[in-house]
Protein backbone atom coordinates (compact mmCIF):
# COMPACT_ATOMS: atom_id res chain seq x y z
CA UNK A 1 0.00 0.00 0.00
CA UNK A 2 1.31 3.42 -0.89
CA UNK A 3 0.81 6.11 1.73
CA UNK A 4 1.72 9.79 1.72
CA UNK A 5 4.82 9.09 3.86
CA UNK A 6 7.74 7.77 1.84
CA UNK A 7 11.27 6.93 2.91
CA UNK A 8 14.28 6.44 0.70
CA UNK A 9 17.65 4.79 1.00
CA UNK A 10 20.70 4.10 -1.17
CA UNK A 11 21.96 0.62 -1.98
CA UNK A 12 25.15 -0.66 -3.57
CA UNK A 13 26.96 2.67 -3.21
CA UNK A 14 30.51 2.85 -4.55
CA UNK A 15 32.27 5.81 -2.96
CA UNK A 16 35.41 5.19 -4.98
CA UNK A 17 33.43 5.68 -8.15
CA UNK A 18 31.91 8.88 -6.79
CA UNK A 19 35.30 10.45 -6.09
CA UNK A 20 36.20 10.05 -9.76
CA UNK A 21 33.00 11.59 -11.02
CA UNK A 22 32.94 14.90 -12.86
CA UNK A 23 29.94 17.13 -13.46
CA UNK A 24 27.92 17.04 -16.65
CA UNK A 25 27.80 20.79 -17.14
CA UNK A 26 24.58 21.66 -15.32
CA UNK A 27 24.10 25.21 -14.12
CA UNK A 28 21.31 27.37 -12.81
CA UNK A 29 20.32 30.33 -14.94
CA UNK A 30 17.91 33.21 -14.60
CA UNK A 31 14.28 32.49 -13.83
CA UNK A 32 11.90 32.29 -16.76
CA UNK A 33 8.17 32.88 -16.98
CA UNK A 34 7.57 29.92 -19.30
CA UNK A 35 9.27 26.62 -20.01
CA UNK A 36 11.92 27.16 -22.66
CA UNK A 37 14.48 24.98 -24.37
CA UNK A 38 17.03 25.15 -27.11
CA UNK A 39 16.80 22.84 -30.09
CA UNK A 40 17.72 19.24 -29.20
CA UNK A 41 19.38 18.77 -32.59
CA UNK A 42 22.83 20.26 -31.97
CA UNK A 43 24.88 22.59 -29.80
CA UNK A 44 24.30 23.54 -26.15
CA UNK A 45 21.01 22.39 -24.62
CA UNK A 46 19.03 23.98 -21.83
CA UNK A 47 15.62 23.77 -20.26
CA UNK A 48 13.89 26.07 -17.78
CA UNK A 49 10.95 24.65 -15.85
CA UNK A 50 8.12 26.95 -14.80
CA UNK A 51 7.72 25.45 -11.32
CA UNK A 52 11.16 26.14 -9.89
CA UNK A 53 12.38 28.50 -12.62
CA UNK A 54 15.56 26.46 -12.64
CA UNK A 55 17.60 26.26 -15.84
CA UNK A 56 19.40 23.01 -16.57
CA UNK A 57 22.18 23.45 -19.14
CA UNK A 58 24.21 20.80 -20.96
CA UNK A 59 26.96 21.01 -23.58
CA UNK A 60 24.68 19.12 -25.96
CA UNK A 61 21.24 17.55 -26.03
CA UNK A 62 20.96 14.68 -23.53
CA UNK A 63 21.21 11.19 -24.94
CA UNK A 64 20.97 9.05 -21.79
CA UNK A 65 18.03 10.15 -19.64
CA UNK A 66 17.07 8.63 -16.29
CA UNK A 67 13.62 9.50 -14.94
CA UNK A 68 11.27 8.69 -12.11
CA UNK A 69 8.22 6.59 -13.02
CA UNK A 70 5.92 9.62 -12.98
CA UNK A 71 8.09 11.42 -15.51
CA UNK A 72 8.38 8.31 -17.67
CA UNK A 73 4.60 8.18 -17.86
CA UNK A 74 4.33 11.87 -18.73
CA UNK A 75 7.01 11.82 -21.45
CA UNK A 76 6.38 8.45 -23.08
CA UNK A 77 3.30 9.40 -25.10
CA UNK A 78 5.30 12.13 -26.82
CA UNK A 79 7.85 9.60 -28.03
CA UNK A 80 10.56 10.23 -25.43
CA UNK A 81 12.33 6.99 -24.49
CA UNK A 82 14.33 7.24 -21.22
CA UNK A 83 17.35 5.03 -20.67
CA UNK A 84 16.55 4.28 -17.03
CA UNK A 85 13.69 4.62 -14.59
CA UNK A 86 13.26 4.60 -10.80
CA UNK A 87 10.75 5.39 -8.11
CA UNK A 88 7.27 4.55 -6.94
CA UNK A 89 4.81 2.71 -9.14
CA UNK A 90 7.22 0.23 -10.72
CA UNK A 91 6.19 -2.58 -8.39
CA UNK A 92 2.51 -2.23 -9.29
CA UNK A 93 1.52 -4.73 -11.97
CA UNK A 94 -0.15 -2.64 -14.65
CA UNK A 95 0.04 0.29 -12.25
CA UNK A 96 -1.30 3.71 -13.11
CA UNK A 97 1.93 5.50 -12.20
CA UNK A 98 3.82 4.41 -15.33
CA UNK A 99 0.93 5.09 -17.69
CA UNK A 100 1.68 3.80 -21.19
CA UNK A 101 5.42 3.65 -20.57
CA UNK A 102 6.98 0.26 -21.30
CA UNK A 103 9.19 -0.44 -18.30
CA UNK A 104 10.84 -3.36 -20.13
CA UNK A 105 12.45 -0.83 -22.48
CA UNK A 106 14.16 1.00 -19.62
CA UNK A 107 16.76 -0.12 -17.10
CA UNK A 108 15.34 -0.10 -13.59
CA UNK A 109 17.59 1.91 -11.26
CA UNK A 110 15.42 1.26 -8.21
CA UNK A 111 11.85 0.43 -7.31
CA UNK A 112 9.80 2.42 -4.80
CA UNK A 113 12.20 3.74 -2.16
CA UNK A 114 15.27 1.87 -3.39
CA UNK A 115 17.96 3.52 -5.51
CA UNK A 116 20.99 1.70 -6.90
CA UNK A 117 23.87 4.10 -7.53
CA UNK A 118 26.01 1.55 -9.35
CA UNK A 119 23.17 0.93 -11.79
CA UNK A 120 22.82 4.67 -12.31
CA UNK A 121 26.56 5.00 -12.99
CA UNK A 122 26.43 2.21 -15.57
CA UNK A 123 23.83 4.11 -17.59
CA UNK A 124 26.07 7.21 -17.81
CA UNK A 125 23.10 9.58 -17.61
CA UNK A 126 23.32 13.07 -19.08
CA UNK A 127 20.39 14.22 -16.96
CA UNK A 128 18.05 12.88 -14.26
CA UNK A 129 14.40 13.98 -14.33
CA UNK A 130 11.84 13.64 -11.55
CA UNK A 131 9.44 15.30 -9.14
CA UNK A 132 11.54 17.90 -7.35
CA UNK A 133 11.96 18.48 -3.63
CA UNK A 134 11.30 21.83 -1.96
CA UNK A 135 14.03 23.76 -3.78
CA UNK A 136 14.29 21.53 -6.85
CA UNK A 137 17.79 20.35 -5.98
CA UNK A 138 16.85 16.67 -6.00
CA UNK A 139 14.07 14.11 -6.12
CA UNK A 140 11.40 14.83 -3.53
CA UNK A 141 11.85 11.44 -1.79
CA UNK A 142 15.67 11.33 -1.71
CA UNK A 143 17.43 11.93 1.57
CA UNK A 144 20.49 14.20 1.64
CA UNK A 145 23.03 11.45 1.04
CA UNK A 146 21.18 9.97 -1.93
CA UNK A 147 20.70 13.45 -3.35
CA UNK A 148 24.37 14.37 -3.17
CA UNK A 149 25.51 11.04 -4.63
CA UNK A 150 22.98 10.95 -7.46
CA UNK A 151 23.38 14.59 -8.49
CA UNK A 152 27.16 14.13 -8.57
CA UNK A 153 26.49 11.69 -11.40
CA UNK A 154 24.31 13.95 -13.55
CA UNK A 155 22.33 17.21 -13.26
CA UNK A 156 18.90 16.81 -11.72
CA UNK A 157 16.09 18.44 -13.72
CA UNK A 158 13.12 18.94 -11.38
CA UNK A 159 9.43 19.05 -12.18
CA UNK A 160 7.28 20.71 -9.54
CA UNK A 161 3.92 19.18 -8.68
CA UNK A 162 1.91 19.06 -5.44
CA UNK A 163 0.01 22.32 -5.04
CA UNK A 164 0.49 23.39 -8.67
CA UNK A 165 -2.46 23.46 -11.08
CA UNK A 166 -2.71 20.23 -13.04
CA UNK A 167 -2.55 22.09 -16.36
CA UNK A 168 0.78 23.69 -15.45
CA UNK A 169 2.41 20.35 -14.67
CA UNK A 170 1.08 18.82 -17.89
CA UNK A 171 2.44 21.75 -19.89
CA UNK A 172 5.82 21.54 -18.14
CA UNK A 173 6.14 17.93 -19.22
CA UNK A 174 5.00 18.75 -22.75
CA UNK A 175 7.63 21.47 -23.00
CA UNK A 176 10.28 19.12 -21.64
CA UNK A 177 9.24 16.42 -24.09
CA UNK A 178 9.63 18.87 -26.94
CA UNK A 179 13.07 19.85 -25.67
CA UNK A 180 14.03 16.19 -25.62
CA UNK A 181 12.94 15.69 -29.21
CA UNK A 182 9.41 14.46 -28.53
CA UNK A 183 6.41 15.29 -30.72
CA UNK A 184 3.86 17.43 -28.89
CA UNK A 185 2.10 18.55 -32.07
CA UNK A 186 0.94 15.11 -33.17
CA UNK A 187 -2.69 14.59 -34.06
CA UNK A 188 -3.14 12.48 -30.92
CA UNK A 189 -1.56 15.12 -28.67
CA UNK A 190 -3.66 17.96 -30.07
CA UNK A 191 -6.83 15.86 -29.90
CA UNK A 192 -6.14 14.98 -26.27
CA UNK A 193 -5.65 18.63 -25.30
CA UNK A 194 -8.91 19.62 -26.99
CA UNK A 195 -10.72 16.76 -25.26
CA UNK A 196 -9.25 17.86 -21.92
CA UNK A 197 -10.70 21.35 -22.31
CA UNK A 198 -14.05 19.93 -23.39
CA UNK A 199 -14.24 17.74 -20.30
CA UNK A 200 -13.35 20.68 -18.08
CA UNK A 201 -16.35 22.54 -19.47
CA UNK A 202 -18.58 19.53 -18.84
CA UNK A 203 -17.39 19.19 -15.25
CA UNK A 204 -17.91 22.88 -14.60
CA UNK A 205 -21.48 22.59 -15.84
CA UNK A 206 -22.10 19.57 -13.62
CA UNK A 207 -20.80 21.48 -10.61
CA UNK A 208 -23.25 24.26 -11.36
CA UNK A 209 -26.14 21.84 -11.88
CA UNK A 210 -25.43 19.83 -8.72
CA UNK A 211 -24.05 22.28 -6.14
CA UNK A 212 -25.31 20.14 -3.26
CA UNK A 213 -22.92 17.26 -3.94
CA UNK A 214 -20.02 16.83 -1.52
CA UNK A 215 -16.83 14.96 -2.40
CA UNK A 216 -14.32 13.27 -0.08
CA UNK A 217 -10.95 11.97 -1.29
CA UNK A 218 -9.80 8.90 0.65
CA UNK A 219 -6.53 6.98 0.64
CA UNK A 220 -5.63 4.03 2.83
CA UNK A 221 -6.76 0.88 4.58
CA UNK A 222 -5.14 0.26 7.98
CA UNK A 223 -4.25 3.94 8.11
CA UNK A 224 -6.61 6.40 6.47
CA UNK A 225 -5.82 9.75 4.90
CA UNK A 226 -7.95 12.42 3.30
CA UNK A 227 -6.61 14.37 0.34
CA UNK A 228 -6.47 18.13 0.81
CA UNK A 229 -7.47 20.97 -1.48
CA UNK A 230 -3.80 21.87 -1.77
CA UNK A 231 -3.24 18.86 -4.04
CA UNK A 232 -3.45 19.93 -7.68
CA UNK A 233 -6.04 17.36 -8.70
CA UNK A 234 -8.39 18.24 -5.85
CA UNK A 235 -7.73 21.95 -6.23
CA UNK A 236 -8.91 21.61 -9.82
CA UNK A 237 -12.22 20.10 -8.70
CA UNK A 238 -12.75 22.94 -6.23
CA UNK A 239 -11.87 25.48 -8.91
CA UNK A 240 -14.51 23.94 -11.15
CA UNK A 241 -17.07 24.50 -8.41
CA UNK A 242 -17.28 21.22 -6.51
CA UNK A 243 -17.39 21.05 -2.71
CA UNK A 244 -14.74 18.95 -0.99
CA UNK A 245 -15.22 17.74 2.56
CA UNK A 246 -13.08 16.12 5.25
CA UNK A 247 -10.63 17.14 7.97
CA UNK A 248 -8.06 19.79 7.08
CA UNK A 249 -4.30 19.75 7.38
CA UNK A 250 -1.50 22.06 6.29
CA UNK A 251 0.09 19.23 4.32
CA UNK A 252 -1.48 17.51 1.33
CA UNK A 253 -2.99 14.83 3.54
CA UNK A 254 -5.00 14.75 6.75
CA UNK A 255 -5.04 11.68 8.97
CA UNK A 256 -8.49 10.33 9.81
CA UNK A 257 -9.61 7.36 11.88
CA UNK A 258 -12.19 5.09 10.31
CA UNK A 259 -14.46 5.73 13.28
CA UNK A 260 -14.60 9.41 12.32
CA UNK A 261 -15.30 9.06 8.60
CA UNK A 262 -19.02 9.43 9.25
CA UNK A 263 -18.36 12.89 10.68
CA UNK A 264 -17.79 14.08 7.12
CA UNK A 265 -20.82 13.00 5.06
CA UNK A 266 -20.08 12.82 1.35
CA UNK A 267 -22.08 12.04 -1.78
CA UNK A 268 -19.04 11.11 -3.89
CA UNK A 269 -16.04 9.14 -2.69
CA UNK A 270 -12.73 9.40 -4.50
CA UNK A 271 -10.83 6.20 -3.68
CA UNK A 272 -7.05 6.32 -4.13
CA UNK A 273 -5.87 3.97 -6.87
CA UNK A 274 -3.14 2.41 -4.71
CA UNK A 275 -5.65 1.11 -2.15
CA UNK A 276 -8.92 1.15 -4.11
CA UNK A 277 -9.20 -2.62 -4.55
CA UNK A 278 -8.17 -3.48 -1.00
CA UNK A 279 -10.42 -0.93 0.68
CA UNK A 280 -13.57 -2.23 -1.04
CA UNK A 281 -13.75 -4.93 1.64
CA UNK A 282 -13.25 -2.57 4.57
CA UNK A 283 -16.48 -2.68 6.63
CA UNK A 284 -16.59 1.07 7.23
CA UNK A 285 -15.78 1.98 3.64
CA UNK A 286 -18.32 -0.42 2.17
CA UNK A 287 -20.99 0.96 4.50
CA UNK A 288 -20.57 4.57 3.40
CA UNK A 289 -23.75 5.87 1.70
CA UNK A 290 -21.83 7.02 -1.37
CA UNK A 291 -20.19 3.60 -1.73
CA UNK A 292 -23.51 1.80 -1.34
CA UNK A 293 -24.91 4.05 -4.08
CA UNK A 294 -22.03 3.21 -6.39
CA UNK A 295 -20.87 6.83 -6.39
CA UNK A 296 -17.15 6.02 -6.20
CA UNK A 297 -14.35 7.08 -8.56
CA UNK A 298 -10.69 6.09 -8.32
CA UNK A 299 -8.18 8.91 -8.14
CA UNK A 300 -4.43 9.44 -7.95
CA UNK A 301 -2.85 12.85 -7.51
CA UNK A 302 0.23 11.53 -9.34
CA UNK A 303 -1.55 9.96 -12.29
CA UNK A 304 0.35 10.52 -15.57
CA UNK A 305 0.52 14.23 -16.30
CA UNK A 306 -0.73 14.05 -19.86
CA UNK A 307 -3.94 15.42 -21.31
CA UNK A 308 -4.98 11.94 -22.46
CA UNK A 309 -4.58 10.48 -18.98
CA UNK A 310 -6.70 13.20 -17.43
CA UNK A 311 -9.36 12.85 -20.11
CA UNK A 312 -9.68 9.21 -19.10
CA UNK A 313 -10.13 10.19 -15.45
CA UNK A 314 -12.52 13.00 -16.31
CA UNK A 315 -14.70 10.55 -18.26
CA UNK A 316 -14.88 8.21 -15.26
CA UNK A 317 -15.72 11.13 -13.00
CA UNK A 318 -18.33 12.56 -15.37
CA UNK A 319 -20.07 9.20 -15.69
CA UNK A 320 -20.55 8.98 -11.91
CA UNK A 321 -21.41 12.64 -11.44
CA UNK A 322 -24.08 12.67 -14.14
CA UNK A 323 -25.99 9.92 -12.35
CA UNK A 324 -25.12 10.95 -8.79
CA UNK A 325 -27.74 11.91 -6.25
CA UNK A 326 -27.31 13.38 -2.75
CA UNK A 327 -26.95 10.50 -0.29
CA UNK A 328 -25.06 12.15 2.60
CA UNK A 329 -27.09 12.58 5.76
Amino acid sequence: MRTPTRRTFLTATSMAALIALTGCGASNGAAADTSTATSPSSGPWSFTDTGFSKTTTLDEAPDSIVVDAYSAAALWDYGVRPTGVFGFGLTEEGGLSVGNADVSQMAIVGKDAEFNLEKLLSLKPDVIVGFGNTDGSGWTWWDEKVQSDATATAPFLPVKFGSRPVQEVIEDYASLAKALGGDIESEAAISAKNAFNERLATLKTLAQEKPELKIIALNGYDELYVGQKSLGQLALLEELGFTLTGPTDKSGWASLSWEKVGDYPADIVLSYSGTAEQVKDHPVFSALPAVKAGQVVEWDDKRPFTYASYVQWFDELIEVLEAAEPVAS
